[in-house]
Formats: C-alpha cells, sequence, structure tokens
C-alpha cells in the first residue's frame, strides 16, 4: 500500500497535470491604454516643467540630464543597432505639426514607431 502510494506521488511530481492560466479582461467600458502612451505620460509629466501640455525643445532636451540606468543601456543599445537619435533629432521627427512643440499625441505616435523599429524590440529613451 504504502509503496503504491509512493508511486502515484512520484507519478504526480514527475507528469503534473497543466494548471490553469488566470487571464486578466479588462472591463469593457476602461479604455486601452498602448504601451507608448504610457511611456508618453511618464515623460509628460516629468520633462513638461512649466505645465503647459506641450514640451518645448529646451524641455525635451533636458531629459539627457536625469537618465535612469535602464535608459543609458538603451541608449547604448541603440547606438550598437544604428538605431540612435540625439534629442534634437527625436524632438524633429516627433514634432508632425512642426509648431516647435510636442503635445502628447505627437509624442506617444513617435514613441509608437519609434517601438514598431527593430522587430518591436527598439527601447525609447
Amino acid at each position: 500500500m504504502l509503496k503504491s502510494c509512493l508511486t502515484a506521488l512520484l507519478a504526480a511530481l514527475m507528469f503534473p497535470f497543466p494548471a490553469a492560466e488566470a487571464k486578466y479582461n479588462p472591463p469593457k467600458d476602461v479604455p486601452q491604454v498602448s504601451y507608448a502612451q504610457k511611456i508618453a505620460v511618464s515623460e509628460m509629466n516629468r520633462l513638461d516643467k512649466d505645465g503647459d501640455g506641450k514640451l518645448s525643445p529646451e524641455e525635451f532636451g533636458a531629459k539627457t540630464r536625469t537618465y535612469t540606468r535602464t535608459e543609458e543601456r538603451n541608449v547604448r543599445r541603440a547606438r550598437k543597432k544604428g538605431l540612435y537619435q540625439t534629442p534634437e533629432q527625436q524632438f524633429e521627427a516627433a514634432d508632425a505639426d512642426g509648431d516647435g512643440f510636442l503635445t502628447f499625441g505627437e509624442l506617444s505616435d513617435y514613441i509608437e514607431k519609434y517601438q514598431k523599429q527593430d522587430k518591436g524590440r527598439a527601447r525609447y529613451y
């Protein structure tokens, strides 16, 4: 009896049943936010010093002074892959209407477009 119980226990440990995976289903009335939009919100909150809802070239350029270790690593990776752009080049590429300021929508669109480079592995910095 003990031998059969140990055999059953050993078999259960060796061949576990697949566990059911929990899947989160957000409520239908909650708008979905993309990864690019999350980053854009964070960047706008961090860089918009005058609170006008737009980023000037000076505000946008100041981001390099407060890079985290992760952002510095992303810069190194971008340089290695030939995807690096200076803050000035990023600003010019993101300013879709050419008014000299970046809105949330322009920044979010730029980040989303940048993310699609390098088969979706490029990281915004």
